[in-house]
């Protein structure tokens, strides 16, 4: 791979740090956390401003430690990924990752200024130390039930750090923890999904993804259980008024989710595996836009899903270690949901 013209742009440092460190995931958290603000009043141009560097940091932080932990199994499953990461060189990734932590705490700092909230120091505090015991330390990732439990956090803590900015019991019981529940659930039925690409280099380390354990021992009911549980749990909450109404326009996803299941456990081949992991990256980051915007519905949390729209689509497409998914590709990702098209294999999960 030449990460010097990778797709016609020059890779100087920043574009090397940008693209593997992933940081379209900058968008996930940027927009929960603007969403945490929102629910307490205090969603401003500045503070949606100050977050930018902030929530990249946090990005590029959790990301480059992630890289350096991954740095064995990389070799095996992301070796285009592995390229970028040596061209940067890997001591200069650990300076580069104490650096962006270093910017996260300090935009924490300058914000805990503005409004010096003991619990927002707090969830500081735990944004960092979970997003990098996943990956070191505990390290998180290599125990199955734990691995798939704080990978639903990217959709829910920065939104809790976004409320503990002016927490409030009434704003914490509706809508913040009913939202962060739906998508906790939410991201638990696809999440193990990130793990198909990953098996060979995985099992170097002595880990094994308890998602693909559950679809290959054909539980794939309690996958789909998963799938749909959400859609009921948003039904519930609003029943029970504490979240809107109009959190009820994302339940046709519900065909989503079960397609984007049905592609990865259809996957067979190399490129199909990482399509369907792709689609449930992407997915996963729509549905995130469009359910915080029908759950706080608001002119700012529109254009804050249409912002953390345009950064996702963007990095997708220039500033990431991957390419982007092809329209010929997601046409054959497509056939593979079909049940004839593969002669029944979709019927393991």
């Amino acid at each position: 791979m030449d990460v010097s013209t990778a797709r016609g742009v020059p890779a100087s440092l920043p574009l090397l740090v940008l693209r593997s460190c992933s940081c379209r995931f900058a968008a996930y958290y940027w927009m929960g956390f603007l969403a945490g603000l929102a629910a307490v009043d205090h969603l401003t141009v500045g503070r949606a401003l100050a977050a930018v560097p902030m929530w990249l940091a946090f990005c590029v932080g959790t990301e480059s430690v992630n890289r350096i932990a991954d740095r064995e199994a990389d070799v095996i499953n992301r070796p285009e990924r592995t390229a970028l990461c040596e061209a940067i060189g890997w001591r200069r990734l650990t300076r580069i990752a104490v650096g962006a932590w270093l910017v996260f705490a300090a935009s924490g700092a300058a914000l805990f200024a503005l409004d010096p909230e003991p619990a927002f120091a707090a969830m500081i505090v735990v944004d960092i130390a979970i997003a990098i015991g996943y990956s070191i330390g505990p390290a998180f990732k290599r125990h199955r039930v734990l691995a798939l439990l704080v990978l639903v956090l990217p959709l829910i803590l920065p939104m809790v750090t976004g409320w503990a900015t002016a927490p409030d019991a009434d704003a914490l019981g509706s809508p913040v923890l009913p939202a962060a529940a739906v998508l906790a659930t939410f991201s638990l039925g696809l999440a193990g999904i990130k793990d198909i690409t990953d098996v060979a280099g995985d099992r170097l380390l002595g880990y094994s993804s308890l998602w693909l354990t559950v679809v290959g021992f054909g539980r794939g009911a309690a996958v789909y259980a998963l799938v749909v549980a959400p859609f009921a749990l948003d039904a519930v909450f609003v029943v029970l008024h504490l979240l809107p109404v109009a959190s009820l326009a994302v339940t046709p996803c519900v065909v989503v989710s079960a397609y984007v299941v049905r592609g990865a456990s259809a996957a067979e081949s190399t490129e199909e595996r990482s399509v369907a992991r792709e689609v449930m990256h992407s997915y996963t980051f729509l549905f995130l836009a469009a359910y915080l915007l029908a759950a706080m519905a608001s002119p700012g949390m529109a254009a804050v899903a249409a912002l953390g729209a345009c950064h996702w689509l963007l990095a997708s497409r220039r500033l990431h270690w991957a390419p982007a998914i092809t329209r010929a590709q997601l046409h054959r990702w497509a056939k593979t949901v079909v049940p004839s098209s593969r002669g029944g294999t979709v019927e393991r999960v």
